[in-house]
């Protein structure tokens, strides 16, 4: 194995690990939020995200944000193909591994597809040219604990008594709403 695959590999590793305990983190967080803010969204049902730059809340990112799906690379699709031979629950796989497979593919997580080829012993051979697509399953563990810490309820509770305020102020203006002052915590009145 490369020098490279290993440090890519190494930070992989710590990338899952860190969106796996910020997964956790903001679960508790949402939990709180909803004890404290969540009737006012009941009739919403809906996941509000906070632009960091503007302070503006959103149901949904603004369509220039949603990511367009290009066509999968072949080195991916390769992969794919040769693991669903060995998971696929038709051919006598397990669903739990071949699911796995898929996410794996759907996310174009070319690390976690390589380390399940040698735990299946498919032989999978690693290109220079394969640089960049496996630097991409790195930048998507980023994205995804990135986009995990930009809910409302992360930036209430990981926010100083100022952004505790600024957060409550721009939910009253966004859903047009005012919050009664019994449910905002005491030391923010």
């Amino acid at each position: 194995m490369s020098r490279f695959l290993k440090k890519l590999t190494h930070k992989y590793e710590f990338l899952k690990l860190e969106l796996e305990e910020t997964v956790e983190e903001s679960e508790g967080y949402s939990q709180k939020w909803a004890q404290l803010f969540g009737r006012y969204f009941a009739e919403k049902e809906s996941e509000f995200w906070v632009n960091e730059d503007t302070g503006e809340l959103r149901k949904d990112l603004p369509e220039e944000e949603k990511e367009k799906k290009p066509p999968k690379p072949k080195k991916l699709k390769d992969l794919y193909k040769k693991l669903s031979k060995h998971t696929h629950p038709d051919k006598g796989g397990d669903e739990e591994d071949f699911n796995e497979v898929k996410d794996s593919y759907e996310k174009e997580d070319l690390i976690n597809l390589i380390s399940l080829a040698g735990r299946f012993g498919v032989d999978f051979e690693i290109e220079d040219d394969d640089q960049e697509l496996i630097e991409k399953s790195c930048i998507n563990l980023e994205s995804q604990i990135k986009s995990t810490k930009e809910t409302l309820s992360w930036a209430y509770f990981t926010g100083d008594k100022g952004k505790k305020k600024a957060v409550i102020s721009m939910m009253e203006h966004q859903l047009n709403i005012t919050v009664d002052p019994k449910d905002i915590p005491e030391e923010l009145l």
